[in-house]
């Protein structure tokens, strides 16, 4: 009788170890499954360049501000490249080149920096009847493209599209002095005490759920699901998804009232990493991603406009700044040849990696329930994207 017992004990255990044997190995099947790219045609489509407006803003280039506001303990040596390609650009055009810090403006009741930053620059505004704020690892590329081009009467406020995931880009907005403007950059500064307790991104994940609101007040149901998915955020992955519960709420629009979001390679900006510095004089503006202690000696050999580690950054230029030598007019920089690109080999480098965001939006959106429902730690890390994912092709 023990013998029969024990061998029915042993064939369960078998057939146990099989059924988790055929599981385990249908995960790996389904992960490690290769992707067939059926997209190839549309990595070929150009992304439209931002040329000037049918109801362009008459504005003289003095009252068009670029405007940089370091946190305490950071100065200009820490981003000397992007400031120093950003003051020679101003002095071509003769905009103004505006350089501070975030203290003295009265805005030290805001404890997070970032939000602070806004503060500031809703005091700066009202001086100027445009300004570009912009984060300080951003440089000006290409000095030939005009911040005119993005004006547009009709339109008082500008952000645009990360590449990367599905963020509004909060690094850089380009603002016109309107009482619209002016109550967007305030209530947002002002947005620090409704950051939830959570891993919510700070201005970066506060920027959607504000913008949100403001936009679409009348879809209460879906802003409250997308709020509960921001606060029972606990990694970066949570904060992908988040994102793109809310950016679901936009659609494929780019105007919303007076306020504009420029799609995904139509921005003034756009990070380095994604081209490996690469870039073109046809397309591009300005680059994010700057900063001097990630500067790299540009390899040898050809360089392919395709993703880089994002640690690190070449130099597009063959030299430092001389902002002796910077003055209205001059537009003619001196560049390292191999970081230039054509706008078809960029824009083919930026499409496929869109592409990639776009499929990975989906894989995000897989885990908006559990994230709502806030199920256990354990099981969203297991069965959402890692956070290496979240940066790869």
């Amino acid at each position: 009788m023990m013998s029969s017992t024990y061998g029915i004990y042993r064939h369960k255990k078998t057939i146990s170890f099989l059924t988790l044997f055929i599981f385990a190995f249908t995960i790996f099947e389904y992960l490690s499954k290769p992707v067939i790219d059926y997209s190839e045609n549309l990595y070929h489509i150009p992304y439209p360049i931002i040329k000037r407006s049918e109801y362009p803003v008459n504005v003289s280039s003095e009252n068009i501000a670029l405007v940089f506001v370091l946190s305490e303990g950071l100065n200009r040596d820490y981003y000397k490249l992007a400031l120093d390609s950003v003051e020679c650009y101003a002095k071509a055009h003769g905009y103004q080149f505006v350089l501070t810090d975030d203290s003295n403006w009265g805005c030290d009741y805001l404890k997070d920096k970032f939000f602070r930053r806004h503060c500031v620059i809703a005091k700066i505004l009202p001086k100027y009847e445009v300004i570009v704020h912009l984060d300080s690892d951003i440089g000006v590329v290409n000095p030939k493209r005009r911040i005119e081009d993005y004006l547009d009467e009709r339109i008082d406020i500008i952000f645009y599209d990360r590449h990367f995931n599905s963020e509004i880009a909060i690094g850089s907005y380009i603002a016109r002095n309107t009482s619209y403007s002016l109550e967007i950059i305030k209530d947002f500064a002002d947005y620090e005490k409704q950051l939830p307790d959570s891993y919510h991104g700070s201005e970066n994940g506060a920027l959607h759920i504000f913008l949100a609101e403001k936009l679409f007040p009348n879809n209460a149901i879906e802003l409250e699901l997308c709020r509960k998915a921001w606060r029972n955020s606990k990694t970066i992955t949570d904060q992908f998804i988040y994102t793109a519960c809310i950016r679901d709420l936009f659609g494929g629009s780019t105007d919303f009232g007076r306020l504009r979001i420029l799609r995904k390679g139509t921005g003034h900006i756009r990070d380095t990493w994604l081209t490996s510095g690469v870039w073109s004089p046809e397309r591009d503006f300005m680059i994010h991603g700057w900063k001097t202690p990630k500067l790299a000696e540009v390899p040898e050999g050809r360089i392919f406009p395709i993703q880089m580690s994002n640690t690190k950054w070449y130099s597009p230029f063959s030299g430092d700044f001389d902002l002796e030598k910077c003055g209205l007019g001059n537009t003619t920089w001196n560049y390292n040849e191999k970081l230039i690109g054509s706008r078809e080999d960029v824009e083919y480098g930026l499409r496929k990696y869109e592409m990639n965001r776009a499929m990975k939006k989906i894989e995000l959106l897989r885990g908006l329930y559990d994230l709502i429902e806030n199920r256990a730690y354990f099981f969203r890390w297991f069965f959402h994207p890692k956070k290496s994912s979240l940066f790869l092709w």
